[in-house]
């Protein structure tokens, strides 16, 4: 059985990179111009910190200056624990300091891309997030610490 389409036909790919490679090869194959061939790529990205350019990477830290007299906060994955302190509004902040990896994009006016796994302590939000993550998550770009804190990050 063959299947034949004509060459003015057009054809709609939708999907990951090695996806839409083996569908524009199997449609050129039977027949389909390249010209005639759309595609949209959507796959997973790597972490982003928009607004910043490539840099080196750091090994996290601890927070260059004075120590914070605040609860600890530790980057389970990082392998960091410092002393939440007021030069920090956040834990965003903080991890920052810390050169500790991160994700967000709240700063850039996209919400909730800095949610992070709550391992165990207590928070507070300032300001109040609009939509709350989900229990065990925090957002990082608001939250403060009220305990001992330990993030999976």
């Amino acid at each position: 059985m063959t299947i034949g389409i004509p060459t003015a036909a057009s054809a709609y790919i939708c999907g990951p990179p090695s996806f839409m490679t083996d569908m524009r090869d199997a449609l050129t194959a039977l027949g389909v111009t390249a010209a005639n061939i759309r595609t949209e790529q959507f796959a997973a990205l790597t972490a982003i910190n928009p607004g910043l350019t490539a840099r080196p990477t750091v090994t996290p830290h601890q927070p260059p200056g004075p120590v914070g007299s605040g609860p600890q906060v530790t980057f389970a994955r990082s392998g960091i624990t410092t002393a939440f302190g007021s030069r920090w509004k956040n834990v965003l902040d903080l991890a920052d300091a810390c050169d500790v990896p991160t994700r967000w994009a709240c700063r850039a006016g996209v919400c909730h891309t800095c949610i992070t796994p709550l391992l165990s302590g207590g928070y507070r939000y300032d300001p109040e997030p609009l939509g709350p993550p989900a229990d065990g998550q925090v957002l990082i770009c608001c939250a403060q610490p009220k305990t001992d804190l330990v993030l999976d990050m």
